[in-house]
């Protein structure tokens, strides 16, 4: 695997300062994001992707995603040709639609574009709660809908709907666990299928409640893989060795809105450090 990181924690500053913070701390690929707000969007089309890798290229660090929640169709395909102007071979963002208008109307079109550009979609499964800015606070967990892409085996079914190979997953655990299930199992299955796309090392708060915190999964330092926390990370990480997966495995969190920059790094860089220990040898 490839241990990676995410831009997200860094969603109130720059690109450059986010970049060079990442650098610091040893990363050489992190993933882009072009969300909508409060979510990080460092870059977003009609920037200009000579700018943006000659960032990039000022700390040593290539772009291992780009991740695009909360836009619409259109705004989705924009980013898969920005994604390729960019050289990044994989675009991650959720069910954005409840399951049925998911797989027949919104999904098929935007895997032909990525198709044609040479690009690969991994959709994260992910507690079916639609997009809404007050996300972080659990806003929104009544209006779940029906059917989404949340629990292995409707991560099954997804890519038994849409077979194709430039679709697969970004596998969240802390939604699997919220969901109640394995995250080693989900992790061999997709390895089996060439399915595994991406892969994000992120906890949650022991503390969550189930069917009342929805998409609050506690503040940043909870969220941040950790010893003590609710997942051991060394289990996951070593199934992902033993199956042999090559993509990125990625640092990440919510809940860093209003952090100082330096109390960010020094989180980033406690969590780095005990998945680092965990990482096999």
């Amino acid at each position: 695997m490839r241990y990676t990181a995410e831009i997200l924690p860094y969603h109130d500053y720059p690109l450059e300062v986010a970049i060079r913070e990442l650098a610091g701390l040893g990363f050489t690929e992190v993933n882009l994001w072009s969300s909508a707000a409060p979510l990080a969007h460092h870059v977003t089309p009609g920037d200009d992707p000579s700018a943006i890798r000659a960032v990039l290229d000022r700390y040593g660090v290539r772009p291992c995603g780009l991740t695009m929640y909360g836009k619409t169709q259109d705004e989705m395909l924009e980013r898969i040709e920005f994604a390729r102007d960019l050289g990044i071979d994989t675009v991650i963002f959720d069910c954005e639609a409840n399951y049925p208008d998911f797989v027949a109307t919104f999904l098929p079109t935007l895997v032909e574009a990525a198709a044609r550009d040479g690009v690969r979609i991994a959709v994260e499964n992910h507690l079916t709660v639609p997009f809404n800015a007050d996300f972080e606070s659990g806003h929104g967990e009544e209006q779940r809908w029906d059917e989404g892409v949340d629990t292995l085996a409707q991560i099954k079914r997804l890519v038994r709907d849409i077979d194709h190979p430039n679709l697969g997953i970004c596998l969240a655990p802390p939604h699997l666990w919220v969901m109640q299930d394995g995250i080693s199992e989900a992790i061999t299955w997709l390895a089996e299928r060439r399915k595994l796309f991406y892969y994000y090392i992120w906890d949650i708060d022991r503390a969550y409640r189930h069917g009342v915190d929805g998409l609050n999964f506690g503040a940043g330092e909870q969220q941040l893989p950790r010893v003590g926390g609710t997942l051991d990370h060394a289990v996951p990480l070593g199934t992902l060795a033993r199956v042999g997966y090559s993509g990125p495995a990625s640092l990440k969190c919510h809940g860093t809105g209003g952090w100082p920059l330096h109390h960010i790094t020094d989180e980033l860089a406690k969590a780095d450090a005990y998945v680092r220990s965990c990482l096999p040898r």
